[in-house]
């Protein structure tokens, strides 16, 4: 009795041709399914490496989509540092000054509620002071444009700080311009 194994996309017909075909069309078949066993693993690992790369270069371009959105303002906030520089030196003026009438004293109290609305504004935005006075000098933050001798300070201490330094986002925007000691 002959078997005669037949394949179709959909089924499996095995018909009668004898044992020693049947064998040999059954191995053929056995390494056809691994053969395709194969094909599918592959496919289906490639499918999950693809989705996984996906996924990854969504989260990237979100990631870089944060930071672009908190950086553009960098400009427009560099150039109101200058505005800001203009509102201490007012205040420092009106502080030396030290005006006894009452106009006096509401400009300056003016000035320093103006000053601190922009400076909140800021804050929101990611805009921090960098603190310079009496800390140890950081090249990351500070930059020395006067050097002292000091008794009282160890060397590299800052005494003096000429300009605020500024960071956005933690990012340095202006450095502080500082006097160390020596």
């Amino acid at each position: 009795m002959e078997q005669e194994v037949v394949m179709n996309d959909d089924e499996i017909k095995i018909e009668d041709e004898g044992e020693e075909n049947f064998e040999q069309k059954l191995k053929k078949v056995k390494e056809e399914l691994k053969k395709c066993q194969k094909e599918k693993d592959e496919y289906l690992a490639g499918w999950q490496r693809a989705k996984a790369d996906f996924i990854n270069a969504k989260k990237d371009e979100e990631k870089n989509r944060e930071e672009f959105s908190k950086f553009t303002n960098q400009i427009i906030i560099s150039e109101i540092l200058l505005v800001l520089d203009s509102f201490d030196l007012a205040l420092k003026d009106c502080e030396m000054k030290n005006h006894n009438d009452e106009k006096s004293e509401k400009l300056a109290r003016g000035f320093y509620l103006i000053k601190s609305q922009l400076d909140d504004i800021l804050k929101k935005h990611g805009l921090a002071v960098i603190k310079a006075l009496g800390d140890k000098f950081n090249p990351e933050f500070h930059e020395a444009i006067a050097e002292t001798d000091s008794k009282e300070f160890e060397a590299g201490i800052i005494v003096e700080e000429f300009q605020k330094g500024y960071t956005l986002y933690g990012k340095v925007l202006r450095p502080a311009k500082v006097k160390t000691t020596k």
